[in-house]
Parts: structure tokens; C-alpha cells; sequence
């Protein structure tokens, strides 16, 4: 695997768990009012918040594939004192 492909598949993983640190108190909350008001049993309970978090991680990849598509369509400047 080329270096620049394998640093950017780093990158890659680092934000997706960033992200689902960021998403795990969500998660944890609608997990204790699952088991607590609904009553559901653990199973569906861990289904339900794998496909939430699958859901959030998606939403949050295309918003960031928004945010770089922004970046890139905007002209850069050029820098006066680079060689």
C-alpha cells in the first residue's frame, strides 16, 4: 500500500472514532430511556443503537464530505513570500 493512501486511511479511522466518541453520550442516554421507560430487552436495545450510530456516523461523514467539497471549490491564494 502507497504511504499517502495509507495516511489517509488513518485519517480516515481517527475521525470515525472521534466522531463516535462524540456520539456515545447520545447514545448512552437513548440507551437508558430504551431499557427505562420502554422496557426493552438488551438485544434490541443494542441493535437499535448500532443502527443510531450508524446513522450518525453517516451523517456526520457527509456533512464532512460537504465541508471538504466547499474547500476545494474555493479558489486558494496564493501565497506572495513562497518560492
Amino acid at each position: 500500500m502507497q504511504k499517502d493512501i495509507k495516511k489517509q486511511y488513518k485519517k480516515d479511522v481517527k475521525r470515525i472514532f472521534i466522531w463516535l466518541l462524540i456520539l456515545l453520550p447520545f447514545l448512552m442516554i437513548i440507551s437508558f430511556c430504551f431499557t427505562y421507560f420502554l422496557n426493552m430487552n438488551n438485544f434490541l436495545n443494542i441493535f437499535l443503537l448500532v443502527i443510531i450510530g450508524g446513522f450518525g456516523v453517516l451523517i456526520l461523514e457527509f456533512i464532512y464530505k460537504k465541508v471538504q467539497d466547499k474547500k476545494l471549490s474555493k479558489p486558494q491564494k496564493e501565497d506572495p513570500y513562497s518560492d
